[in-house]
């Protein structure tokens, strides 16, 4: 475990109290400094250490615990509306995340509280939302998220007005209608493309094409059929204020019997999941035009950019094996390859020994450990003196092999594998979004907290709407 020196000085300064009541305040005290501070790590430390120094913890005296959360989210707003911080929304995920672990935001609840429990808790898509993001959630949890949360935003858009927008009708319009429809985080570009019924009209009538093809035995790639969709899109700009319809075509890579096998698990209401339904080809928000769409629990269609050139993006989880596995297939690479049983089990051997037991290898590793397979090699005595000019075509054949396991993959052959293994039973439509990732966030990742975040946008127009109409008629009176 490692220490933190806010840790060791705090711990120090406790231990040095003799008497419980001024030990117990500054205890809480010092945890509460280390919540606004965002001292995360020294928090943790000092609230298990709460045996050491004999406290029996009430979360509840921790000084300020709804004030500090509300001004840490305000932060991330502020970061995001005025430097421009989009992954500041992953930040608030995370402050979340720690105030529901350690149960920080635990009160009392009123009668009026539990009757607004009740309606909130009918929304079996929100509730699944939350279990999926938090884990386990508290009813005060659930509270602060549809109630203080969007009270707070609408408190700070009214208090702080925006340089974009010319009057306050404006800014909450493009926060719930505009913002999540198109925007960029974690390196990665997501847009809202169409309701999920017009994608599947349209699929169903290119299926029924699609069926004759096959009758007549001219479909050539692996049962995937691809057409074109037009979409209008809303642009708002900034310095006029004026918005614009704009149409655009995308080309969709589609596995029919994906689609088919999922149909009505898509359209079904109050499923909790997010369902591949193609690979954008052309047209699409990733540098060479590719995207992968996805169907929401709201019936949307979401596309999420795919980039051939980025690393961590293009690492299919099928392709990576832990250290046992790897050499299993070296192995068998290696023999294929006529390399002798000696030569083999000694490099199958070094790699044993050097590779740790929990790593991932996959085609970054490739190079690396083929350098070392190299050195390892030429400090053989037999290479040494006997088999010098063998000892590059060997290099070649381990070269090979470790290809042919490790071989990258490209995207389109990427979604191809994967809707055979959807088809086979192997992995599921819904658990594609899991498995491409960028900067160790996933498509999943971003599926479900945008999904979160539409419910607090919706929450905040709602608050918006009902102040607005009040003020109306107080105005009129």
């Amino acid at each position: 475990m490692i220490l933190t020196q806010i840790f060791i000085e705090f711990k120090s300064e406790l231990l040095k109290i003799k008497d419980k009541k001024k030990l117990e305040k500054l205890y809480y005290e010092k945890l509460s400094i280390c919540l606004k501070s965002g001292q995360y790590k020294t928090f943790d430390l000092l609230f298990n250490a709460s045996i050491e120094l004999n406290i029996f913890i009430d979360v509840r005296r921790i000084p300020k615990r709804f004030e500090i959360i509300s001004n840490l989210l305000l932060n991330c707003i502020d970061r995001i509306r005025i430097l421009g911080q989009i992954e500041a929304l992953g930040e608030i995920i995370d402050i979340l995340r720690f105030f529901n672990e350690y149960n920080l935001l635990e009160k009392n609840i009123s009668e009026i509280e539990k009757k607004a429990l009740e309606k909130i808790k009918a929304d079996t898509l929100f509730l699944a939302n939350l279990n999926d993001l938090f884990g386990d959630v508290s009813n005060s949890f659930i509270l602060f998220i549809c109630e203080v949360m969007p009270r707070n935003l609408y408190n700070y858009f009214m208090k702080n007005p925006d340089e974009y927008f010319s009057d306050v009708d404006r800014l909450i319009d493009f926060i719930k209608n505009v913002f999540f429809n198109q925007y960029f985080i974690y390196g990665l570009s997501v847009r809202y493309l169409s309701p999920i019924k017009n994608f599947l009209n349209i699929f169903e009538k290119e299926y029924l094409y699609y069926k004759d093809l096959l009758e007549n035995k001219e479909n050539t790639d692996k049962d995937l059929i691809e057409f074109n969709v037009i979409y209008e899109k809303r642009i708002y700009y900034y310095d006029t204020e004026e918005e614009y319809e704009h149409r655009e075509i995308k080309k969709h890579l589609v596995s029919p019997k994906n689609i088919l096998k999922n149909i009505n698990k898509i359209l079904g209401k109050n499923n909790y999941n997010f369902y591949n339904l193609s690979m954008v080809v052309l047209g699409g928000l990733g540098p060479q035009g590719l995207g992968f769409t996805y169907s929401t629990p709201k019936g949307e269609v979401i596309e999420i950019c795919s980039d051939q050139k980025e690393t961590e993006a293009i690492i299919v989880k099928y392709k990576q094996y832990l250290k046992r596995k790897f050499l299993i297939k070296l192995e068998k690479e290696l023999e294929y390859l006529g390399i002798t049983k000696k030569v083999k089990n000694k490099i199958v051997k070094f790699l044993s020994d050097i590779l740790d037991q929990k790593e991932l290898v996959n085609y970054y590793k490739k190079e690396p450990i083929l350098k070392k397979i190299k050195i390892y090699l030429e400090q053989i005595e037999e290479f040494q003196k006997n088999y010098k000019s063998e000892l590059h075509e060997l290099i070649n054949k381990v070269s090979k092999a470790i290809s042919v396991i490790l071989r990258r993959i490209k995207l389109r052959d990427q979604f191809i594998t994967r809707m055979g293994l959807v088809t086979n039973n192997k992995i599921k439509s819904e658990d594609i979004a899991k498995l491409t990732s960028l900067k160790g966030k996933s498509h999943y990742d971003i599926l479900r907290e945008r999904f979160f975040f539409q419910y607090i946008v919706n929450w905040l127009y709602e608050i918006y709407s009902k102040e607005k109409l009040k003020n109306e008629k107080l105005s009129a009176t």
